[in-house]
């Protein structure tokens, strides 16, 4: 669960501290007085969950939201925490792309659930992607049939080994390193194999691409770095399949 990093964004010191001591049990956690100081969080970091006091004085909920999504991805959860008396307008927050709202005081033990609770819902989307990925027909038939009927067999043959070619160049690009924190080629490299893999129907290397440049644009290093395997999987996949189907082309 310390894989989780969340962040605390309270400028009330009591509840505060109950917030660091209630998430410090379970998650890493890093806790500021003002959202400003929070938007500033080295983005190179991955951000799972925020926990933001709406009684902040130095921003405005709605800009901390939008700032938090843009930097952190949209696959960031941000809770809105607001006193009692407030929980009225929490169908307004929800509306404005808060994904939960709290309200104080909190009870630490349902608190807690909460907070297990939404971070259990992103890891299963996270899960998703990969079975979605694994159902996923190595090459749709559709559309290479559709290719066929634009150009010769022989030239889609050779699309299909460039592809291939191209894949390979990527992972030569990726080292340990690399991975932690993707460089721009590399992300840019993933990018053109997922717009090259849809057009060709490698949908499982399309999903993989996608997943893998979503979490490297958001700079989640550890789920980057996961989701390289299904990457390569697939295109492996692709690979052996190409080769075992020599008559797909009219060989």
């Amino acid at each position: 669960m310390k894989s989780k990093n969340i962040l605390i964004v309270e400028n009330k010191e009591q509840e505060r501290k109950l917030f660091e001591y209630l998430i410090g049990q379970l998650y890493t956690f890093s806790s500021f007085v003002t959202g400003q100081d929070a938007l500033s969080f080295p983005d190179k970091q991955p951000v799972h969950l925020v926990l933001l006091s709406l009684q902040l004085t130095d921003i405005e909920p709605i800009n901390f939201l939008q700032n938090a999504k843009r930097i952190w991805g949209k696959s960031c959860i941000v809770v809105a925490v607001a006193p009692h008396v407030d929980e009225v307008n929490a169908p307004y927050f929800r509306s404005q792309g808060f994904d939960e709202f709290i309200s104080k005081p909190v009870r630490p033990k349902d608190f807690i659930l909460k907070i297990q609770s939404l971070l259990t819902k992103l890891e299963e989307e996270e899960l998703s992607i990969v079975s979605t990925t694994e159902a996923l027909p190595i090459l749709n038939p559709t559309v290479y049939q559709q290719l066929v009927r634009l150009s010769s067999r022989e030239v889609i043959a050779q699309v299909y080994a460039e592809f291939i070619e191209e894949c390979n160049t990527l992972f030569q690009l990726l080292d340990p390193k690399s991975t932690a924190i993707p460089s721009e080629e590399i992300l840019r490299a993933i990018h053109t194999i997922k717009g090259n893999s849809g057009t060709l129907g490698a949908e499982k290397i399309y999903t993989a691409a996608k997943c893998s440049e979503s979490l490297g644009r958001q700079q989640k290093s550890i789920e980057f770095a996961e989701s390289l395997h299904y990457l390569k999987a697939s295109f492996i996949e692709l690979e052996e399949f190409l080769r075992n189907n020599p008559n797909l082309y009219g060989a």
